[in-house]
């Protein structure tokens, strides 16, 4: 009864508008006064232990790292550098700059690893210029929208430090095991903003000359060889994750001061305050959250979901496809973070025993929950993209709704097709199991 209140409470307060993070420590809280009232009380002092247990990791550190390098990326021109550059190679392909809007997305992806600083830093750029050249709001913004959701999946990815965390799974083979449904996503979509632009008649681009092209990929070297210094770094072992995100710090400031000369020391901290804040709410979720795993933990929520989903079936491919829907369910009105924390504790050891790889189903789960920040109420790279566009939010979800059925079909491609997220971490990082 009082595992039916905590849940309940947590999504009233969801549903409320309260932040994530006291939504689930006053959940907790809440839980706790009760228990206490029913006589089965729980220390309360347990509440600011978990959360510092929860925080204490040291992964998790690599994540205002790359929060912070994200900021810095977005002030040096960076972005206008790989709009360029997709330009030159994509633009005169049918669907011109909504090409060139997914091409730089996934180039992107390799840098921030987060789907609303990607929408955000692009869809400033390309939105207006698709705007000025007649093609319509809604398909400019769902464009951008929806190829930003490549962010996480592509390395560097906060979601998937955080899985690692939570998980005890290797970063490094998490980063490579989204390479691939990342290159698949992307692929997906351009061929589908081809079909769209081909049947709507939107405008290319002139074709660029190979002197523009060579250029534009001068331009664009330094910045586009900030993913690769990241995975190499990972992948030969001379730095963990988190020291890859410091390498990655330096490596932007260095083009900001000595190459671009676009930093000075008033934005270099504007953009650390940034990635502090952003870095705080994300910890204080966190923290919240081991909270309310312990609380799970106690009341055998675990067991509960676990025999649930035994009682419908007991075939693993069955269970998958459950799994996929309730992530999916989920990330309509919840955000990732709380719903990656709360969950993977309870359904990764399951599906292990199973015999799903957990590094599969890290992947899974990232791509579920992004596709949960286009869906409404939640929406938030809908609304992202809305206010960059301006218009309506339920404009651009229609627009939207295309590419949502092709980046499903990826993603049960890459749920029942192991090899798809395996293949580069067993040849690269050999995973266990």
């Amino acid at each position: 009864m009082l595992l039916l209140t905590l849940i309940c409470l947590l999504v009233l307060f969801i549903f409320l508008g309260m932040e994530i993070a006291w939504a689930i420590a006053v959940a907790c809280l809440a839980y706790m006064v009760l228990a206490d009232l029913g006589g089965d009380g729980i220390p309360y002092e347990l509440l600011p232990q978990q959360m510092l247990d929860g925080v204490d990791t040291f992964s998790l550190i690599a994540i205002p790292l790359f929060i912070f390098a994200g900021e810095l990326m977005s002030v040096t021109g960076v972005t206008e550098r790989l709009v360029r550059f997709a330009l030159a190679y994509m633009g005169h392909i049918r669907g011109g700059l909504a090409n060139v809007a997914v091409t730089t997305n996934f180039i992107l992806s390799g840098v921030s690893g987060s789907a609303i600083a990607d929408a955000a830093a692009t869809g400033t750029v390309t939105i207006p210029e698709m705007k000025k050249r007649g093609y319509p709001t809604d398909f400019a913004c769902a464009v951008v929208a929806a190829s930003s959701t490549v962010g996480p999946i592509i390395p560097p990815s906060i979601s998937f430090v955080l899985i690692a965390s939570i998980a005890n799974l290797s970063v490094g083979q998490l980063f490579l095991a989204g390479v691939v449904p990342g290159i698949l996503m992307t692929v997906s979509m351009l061929a589908l903003t081809y079909f769209i632009s081909r049947q709507k008649g939107y405008p290319v681009e002139p074709r660029a000359s190979w002197t523009e092209r060579f250029d534009a990929l001068g331009r664009a070297a330094l910045p586009l060889a900030a993913p690769l210094l990241i995975m190499r770094s990972i992948t030969s072992g001379i730095a963990t994750p988190t020291e890859a995100a410091a390498v990655l710090v330096l490596y932007v400031l260095g083009l900001g001061v000595f190459v671009y000369r676009t930093m000075s020391w008033r934005v270099v901290i504007q953009c650390a305050a940034n990635a502090m804040l952003l870095s705080s709410i994300i910890m204080l979720t966190v923290g919240a959250a081991q909270m309310f795993s312990w609380l799970a933990v106690y009341e055998q929520f675990g067991e509960i979901l676990t025999h649930s989903m035994l009682q419908i079936s007991r075939d693993v491919n069955v269970l998958l496809l459950i799994f996929n829907v309730l992530l999916l369910l989920l990330g309509t009105f919840m955000e990732p973070l709380p719903v990656m924390l709360v969950l993977v504790p309870i359904t990764f050891p399951m599906f292990e025993a199973l015999g799903v790889n957990q590094i599969q189903l890290a992947v899974v789960m990232v791509i579920n929950l992004i596709l949960g920040l286009l869906t409404p109420p939640v929406g938030l790279i809908l609304n992202v993209v809305a206010v960059i566009g301006r218009t309506e939010v339920a404009a651009v979800f229609r627009a939207s709704i295309p590419y949502l059925i092709i980046l499903v079909a990826v993603m049960m491609l890459v749920t029942y097709v192991p090899a798809l997220s395996l293949w580069l971490p067993h040849w690269l990082m050999p995973v266990q199991g």
